[in-house]
């Protein structure tokens, strides 16, 4: 199995696969995983749901910072001054 996985982990393919992921409810073993990859599927508890819903919440808020960051880099983010001679943007 370690060989097949290249040494690395199922999910991140990044870190040493050191853990032997095993389903809770079957004990069918699943595959190898990293310390970080099988610590995190635990603390969802392996549920879909909440790890698809924490994969949103990860990207809605990377993909704000990333606008207001381009915003602030252009000038244009929140607290930015209107052109001299017009409205406030909202009146």
């Amino acid at each position: 199995m370690l060989a097949a996985e290249g040494g690395l982990c199922a999910i991140c393919k990044t870190a040493p696969a050191a853990h032997v992921d095993h389903d809770h409810a079957t004990g069918a073993v699943r595959a190898l995983l990293c310390f970080g990859c099988n610590g995190g599927l635990g603390q969802f508890k392996d549920n879909p749901t909440f790890l698809h819903a924490a994969a949103y919440y990860v990207a809605l808020h990377t993909a704000r910072q990333e606008i207001a960051a381009g915003l602030a880099a252009a000038g244009a983010g929140p607290g930015a001054r209107s052109p001299s001679g017009t409205p406030p943007v909202g009146s």
